[in-house]
């Protein structure tokens, strides 16, 4: 394909999954958003204990 024609990519269709699937994949994406923000919370205790574990072990 060397050049875009309006005309047909406007007459291409465009396949949207019907509304219970946009719901699924939304709430999935939620969980993973509060996965992700336990993940990261957990990472900074844990940067904050080494941290504190470092400056006992230099001190």
């Amino acid at each position: 394909m060397n050049e875009l024609v309006v005309d047909e990519f406007l007459n291409q269709p465009v396949l949207v999954p019907e509304l219970s699937e946009q719901q699924k994949i939304g709430s999935f994406f939620k969980q993973l958003d509060g996965t992700i923000t336990l993940h990261q919370r957990k990472l900074e205790k844990l940067q904050e204990l080494k941290k504190g574990y470092l400056q006992k072990m230099f001190c």
